[in-house]
């Protein structure tokens, strides 16, 4: 029996990429974060998981969403119920 892959294979510099984004933002460390997640999405502008956690940083860092998350916020994201989050902080900081 073959085993189907559950998860699209990504590179693996990206996915340390997504490492360290994710342990700046448990850490609280949200100016690390967005200045990071910004040089990665100049690297990979169309990985959707990094636009989303550059958009958690960017609104818990700032008084509310940037254009790049408004959106981002807009259409369709790759996972609703994180996108629902930042909706909710982003309400929360208005």
């Amino acid at each position: 029996m073959k085993l189907r892959q559950r998860h699209v294979p990504m590179e693996v510099d990206l996915s340390v990429a997504i490492g360290l984004l994710w342990g700046h933002l448990n850490t609280g460390q949200f100016a690390q974060a967005y200045r990071l997640g910004r040089v990665c999405r100049q690297i990979w502008p169309d990985d959707e998981r990094l636009a989303l956690l550059v958009a958690f940083a960017q609104v818990e860092l700032f008084d509310g969403p940037d254009d790049d998350t408004l959106g981002l916020l807009a259409r369709d994201a790759a996972c609703p119920s994180w996108t629902s989050v930042l909706e909710r902080r982003c309400r929360a900081s208005a």
